[in-house]
């Protein structure tokens, strides 16, 4: 709902001639907030319900926090609008230190690290492999409450929804190297959606739009979707406009933390897809499809998990 309401406020202060209604559901991540995201579907747990509602016209947009995003938008959906950007870091709540690398460095053997990403769990066992992850579900205020009591000794989670609840003070975190901590494509992102014939919507929204941010997004998607990208994949992909520029940065790795491919692109952002795309490319070539074949034949490592009390 926070999301939703980010991107009304921005409608009603530049358009007071807009009503604006905000029409909820309930997604399958929000009724499954135990089992790991890979267990109960990967991509699209958290905006196939909300996409539904466009598709079926109950609503005319969907606010979608864009790393939750599939790689290709349902048929007949296009995104509208796209908002400035917020903390694209990974973040360290819990351990010492003024970094998420130094938290995770203070860490003894054996501590148990919250996340519930498959990601987070890969970059977790390529640094720091002594250490136990833990799955950690549930929306932030549990996740925060689980270090705070001890169920776990530190979590990794996204800065971007620590900001835009407002507990920054109450969190402490501290961030993760996002040029080696590869975030998810989309992270820090809301993305807007709607019928891709809604000219109207497209033109309500362009001026609300971040256009640096919407290079940032299709250079991003367009990665994840040359390597086909889910919650199941531990992908990363970071673009970063520097000037006339887009540099992006793309990771891939396996579940244990045993191989992982990095690898940098730049060029003119008004390439951006393009660029996606030939990264994508380049990490497929340097021993991706092998780490993708495999992923479709292996069974994630079971993990601790924590469940809802």
């Amino acid at each position: 709902m926070r999301q939703t309401e980010i991107v009304a406020q921005l409608i009603r202060a530049a358009r007071t001639d807009v009503e604006v209604r905000v029409v909820t559901t309930t997604t399958a991540g929000d009724q499954d907030k135990s089992s790991p995201f890979a267990a109960i579907g990967g991509k699209g747990l958290f905006t196939t319900a909300v996409e539904r509602l466009v598709i079926e016209g109950r609503a005319d947009v969907a606010v979608h926090s864009a790393k939750d995003l599939t790689a290709e938008l349902a048929s007949g959906c296009a995104l509208v609008g796209v908002t400035t950007r917020a903390s694209v870091h990974d973040v360290v709540v819990g351990g010492e230190g003024g970094t998420g690398e130094e938290r995770l460095a203070s860490l003894r053997s054996g501590l148990r690290v919250g996340t519930s990403s498959m990601r987070r769990r890969a970059l977790l066992a390529e640094l720091r492999p002594d250490l136990e992850p833990v799955e950690l579900r549930g929306n932030l205020d549990t996740r925060l409450k689980k270090v705070a009591e001890g169920a776990v000794d530190a979590a990794i989670l996204a800065a971007a929804g620590i900001e835009r609840l407002g507990v920054i003070d109450e969190a402490a975190p501290a961030p993760l190297d996002d040029s080696w901590w590869v975030p998810p494509p989309g992270q820090g992102l809301l993305a807007i959606e709607a019928q891709a014939r809604r000219s109207d919507l497209a033109e309500l929204f362009r001026p609300l739009s971040d256009p640096r941010a919407g290079a940032e997004l299709a250079a991003e998607r367009a990665f994840a979707a040359e390597l086909e990208g889910g919650c199941s994949v531990p992908l990363g992909c970071r673009a970063r406009i520097d000037g006339d520029r887009l540099v992006v940065t793309g990771y891939l790795g396996t579940p244990d933390g045993s191989l992982a491919l990095r690898d940098r692109i730049s060029g003119p952002a008004s390439g951006a897809a393009r660029l996606g795309r030939e990264l994508g490319g380049a990490i497929h070539s340097a021993g991706g499809d092998e780490i993708l074949a495999d992923l479709k034949t292996l069974t994630a490592p079971e993990i601790p998990e924590i469940r809802e009390p």
